[in-house]
């Protein structure tokens, strides 16, 4: 979700970003429809095994420049997350889906920022310890035995995903170059993505917990004996390092028709919650499941289209700089 000057904009991260953030939007218009339709709890499993580590890597590759991104941390991300999980528990206050407003719990979708809040914080003093990258994966695996880790300040999905992030940093351009002559590259990633839809199916037909693919809560939570959930969890990591270089592999240049969704990722990510929720509500209305499943998936398109536009984007960041500046005034050169 960075921002890229036109110059130095690869059109391939945009068309990578556009396609992951469908999937955003269209996995949490899946969330409730998922437990009682098994074809959407399948499709729901594949998504969580990519989207977000996936995304989470291009925002990593993408941190490079870490002063910039420690100085810009709280601008970029602390205070638009405040302020919008602010809003998300009065509206879910209201509702009565919550019975207290949350400060520090990110509400639905918003832990990412908080996440890229601590992420961007820390990455100068992270990359100087030794296999910080190798250190990343165990303590990642191994912040599932600790129970104080779960949604309080994001904690387990900031350790959880910080290996991706991570890769994302150290993964150069002429790593990329090299991954995309890799031989064998697109019969490669064919069997990844088989990989992962005979995983999927195999998820669904084992009734395995979603929630693993969160990342927000210890294995003891789980509803599975510690001798599957950590295996889950370490073949979670692998497989969606597989679908890293898939997309990598296969993501082109060119521009296409879902390009620019790639080019406003902020906008619809922040924003998107605000329509899905309604979409969901009006959709449980639905008693035929294809039927309600075509209009998840047409909603989403529709939110996805309606966010991208330019004055959406537009109207937001003026918001957004609007109370930054405010909270925390530009100094004057």
């Amino acid at each position: 979700m960075s921002i890229i000057s036109k110059q130095s904009r690869d059109l391939a991260f945009d068309n990578m970003r556009g396609l992951l953030i469908f999937l955003v939007v269209f996995g949490h218009a899946l969330e409730y429809f998922r437990l009682s339709f098994p074809p959407a709890q399948f499709l729901y499993v594949f998504i969580y095994f990519f989207h977000m580590p996936v995304f989470i890597f291009i925002s990593g590759y993408f941190s490079k420049n870490l002063q910039r991104g420690r100085e810009q941390a709280v601008r970029q991300f602390l205070l638009p997350y405040l302020l919008l999980n602010l809003i998300l528990s009065i509206i879910m206050l209201a509702i009565g889906k919550i019975d207290q407003i949350l400060i520090l719990n990110p509400g639905w979708t918003l832990w990412y920022l908080y996440c890229m809040f601590g992420w961007r914080l820390l990455l100068p003093d992270l990359v100087k310890i030794r296999h910080i990258f190798i250190v990343s994966l165990i303590v990642g695996a191994l912040s599932g035995f600790l129970t104080e880790f779960g949604t309080y300040m994001a904690m387990a999905r900031t350790f959880g995903f910080l290996p991706f992030f991570l890769a994302g940093y150290f993964c150069t351009p002429a790593h990329i170059e090299k991954i995309r002559h890799w031989p064998y590259r697109k019969l490669i990633s064919v069997g990844v993505v088989l990989l992962g839809l005979v995983t999927a199916a195999l998820w669904v037909k084992l009734d395995l917990p979603a929630e693993i693919l969160w990342g927000d809560r210890a294995y003891a939570l789980m509803d599975l004996p510690l001798w599957q959930t950590l295996p889950a969890d370490l073949y979670f990591y692998a497989l969606s390092f597989a679908f890293i270089f898939v997309f990598l592999t296969l993501a082109t240049g060119k521009h296409h028709f879902y390009t620019s969704w790639g080019q406003k990722t902020l906008a619809v990510y922040l924003l998107h919650v605000y329509l899905v929720a309604p979409l969901v509500e009006f959709t449980e209305k639905i008693a035929n499941p294809l039927i309600h499943y075509a209009l998840l998936f047409i909603g989403s398109l529709g939110i996805l289209w309606l966010l991208s536009r330019d004055i959406v984007t537009k109207r937001l960041t003026q918001v957004l700089d609007s109370i930054t500046n405010f909270v925390m005034p530009p100094k004057n050169n």
